[in-house]
């Protein structure tokens, strides 16, 4: 039978497929203005503590103030859809400016200002911005008109209205990716995205104005800013944390002092948290915990339910920049398995799936195949130059606002229905006919107690292709931690799939977002100084 289309209806009537039911709520709240949702969260207290960063906090009634001072400012320099580059820290009141922005009807290209100048330098000739919103005027100067935030913090109140109705389908934001795959590309979500990932929180996490929600991300990736988002349509509480900026300690003193209840968190992150002393007095308030992963190991699992508190709610959600939320699910206390990861979940609401073979046709149950996805709530596409382009984002026919999205991800259906995923299409290697997928191994490597972290490379030779495995670990003996992860991969895998280097460093090389930066592991593998083990 030959292939259909991706975004074909034909595909999704084969068994393989899958079409979703619709979420309970999800359309009216995504369908709400922003302004709305953050009016109601403010209602019942406007004095109460919105957001919380280690500069200090901001109520309600002022993030309400300055949102709208700043909105009321860009409507006075560009016109309605066109796009303006933020470049804020993590600061309660330049959020509450970034949110302006946000609720203006202009595009926010959440950018990050820690980024080199040169990187900033690219992102902006590619994204084109019609305006700026900045804490401080960066060191490359751009002809664009521009809003420094301290002109709207100190400047008078104004009058905003909105320039018409809201569309929850026009583009609300921009958020860059790793660049993990080449050049950062800036993904646009509509506010209809956006909020469906905020109402997936709100009803999940079952936010109300008595919680306090710590996202460890935001505003720059989506999933950050729609967690957010979330705490404060709910009138809660949200801290603005930064394991990066903060620092581990200062971070879980953060995490501590504000009694969080309601936490996101990744893996790597995570694990930094959990090797400090004071974790579990500090997670002693919690009540339903987030972790945002591709894939989530169970030591980490074990490890986190050591230091909760015994009836708080463990979550595991997989999710792309494209799709934010894709599988979900509240993990059981007894969820145990031989595998080294756990299940991502299922499916979230709302979006149809495929899981395709590669001539793109639906695999048989319990078969590996690319998850494709389709639905209302997927990213718009790509800004570039000033405007949305479909990118990997391809409309579908016949079904006005739908988009069908190719993940890249390798996945299987369990037979409980659960999703499992196996790792990217994208880093799968051939060696003397043997197809790998590197993501096993990796779990494999990270049950070794002491390793934090690790990924394995493929490394291109004369005739062969061999594979190379680094660990993060603080262990002093290398010698013997290499020798007991030999030990280990013998016991657990086929010879095939063992690397034949290992090598052990303090911590894996990150790319700005959090995600491991593979490309500068495949160049330290292809040094002709690299030892055989280390």
């Amino acid at each position: 039978m030959p292939s259909a289309p991706l975004n074909d209806d034909a595909i999704w009537g084969l068994p393989g497929a899958k079409v979703a039911e619709p979420r309970k709520g999800a359309e009216t709240f995504s369908e709400t203005p922003l302004w709305e949702l953050l009016c109601r969260g403010a209602a019942h207290d406007p004095d109460a503590v919105a957001l919380v960063g280690r500069s200090g906090a901001l109520r309600y009634g002022e993030l309400l103030r300055i949102a709208q001072n700043t909105a009321a400012a860009l409507a006075e320099r560009i016109a309605p859809g066109e796009a303006v580059a933020c470049l804020l820290p993590r600061r309660p009141d330049a959020i509450a400016a970034l949110i302006g922005c946000l609720i203006s009807g202009r595009v926010c290209l959440v950018l990050n200002p820690a980024n080199p100048a040169l990187r900033q330098r690219d992102l902006l000739m590619d994204l084109a911005p019609a305006a700026f919103l900045l804490a401080e005027m960066p060191p490359l100067r751009y002809d664009a008109p521009t809003l420094m935030l301290a002109d709207v913090l100190a400047g008078r109140d104004r009058i905003w209205r909105p320039d018409a109705a809201p569309d929850p389908d026009a583009p609300l934001s921009v958020h860059m990716t790793s660049g993990s795959s080449g050049l950062p590309k800036g993904i646009v979500l509509s506010a209809r995205s956006m909020l469906y990932r905020a109402f997936s929180n709100v009803h999940d996490m079952q936010l109300t104005r008595a919680d306090c929600l710590a996202t460890f991300s935001a505003p720059f990736p989506g999933s950050g800013l729609s967690a957010m988002l979330a705490a404060l349509a709910s009138g809660a509480r949200c801290v603005l944390a930064s394991l990066a900026e903060d620092g581990a300690g200062a971070t879980l003193r953060l995490i501590e002092r504000e009694r969080v209840t309601c936490p996101v968190f990744q893996p790597p992150m995570l694990r930094v948290l959990l090797s400090l002393e004071r974790a579990p007095a500090a997670f002693a308030a919690m009540r339903s915990v987030r972790i945002g992963a591709a894939g989530l190991p169970r030591a980490d699992l074990v490890a986190l339910r050591r230091s909760l508190p015994p009836d708080c709610a463990v979550w595991h959600t997989y999710a792309s920049t494209e799709a934010l939320f894709v599988a979900n699910w509240q993990i059981p206390p007894d969820d145990s398995g031989p595998e080294a990861t756990v299940a991502v979940g299922m499916l979230e609401p709302d979006h149809d799936y495929a899981l395709l073979d590669e001539n793109d046709r639906p695999v048989a149950p319990g078969e590996p195949g690319e998850l494709v996805l389709r639905s209302r709530y997927l990213a718009l596409g790509e800004w570039r130059r000033g405007c949305v382009v479909p990118g990997r984002m391809l409309p579908v026919p016949n079904r006005p606002g739908r988009r069908c999205f190719r993940t890249g991800d390798l996945l299987q259906v369990q037979p409980d229905g659960m999703l499992r995923l196996l790792g990217r299409v994208d880093r799968q290697v051939k060696i003397n006919g043997v197809r790998i997928e590197p993501a096993e191994i990796e779990a494999v490597l990270r049950t070794e107690p002491g390793v934090t972290d690790a990924a394995v490379v493929a490394v291109p030779g004369p005739g062969s292709v061999t594979l190379h495995g680094f660990v993060a670990s603080l262990e002093p003996d290398h010698a013997a931690l290499v020798a007991a992860l030999r030990s280990r991969l013998a016991a657990s895998l086929p010879m095939t799939l063992r690397p034949s280097k290992l090598t052990v460093l303090p911590q894996l090389p990150s790319l700005p977002i959090g995600k491991t930066d593979v490309g500068a592991l495949a160049r330290l593998a292809a040094s002709p100084a690299e030892p055989e083990d280390r």
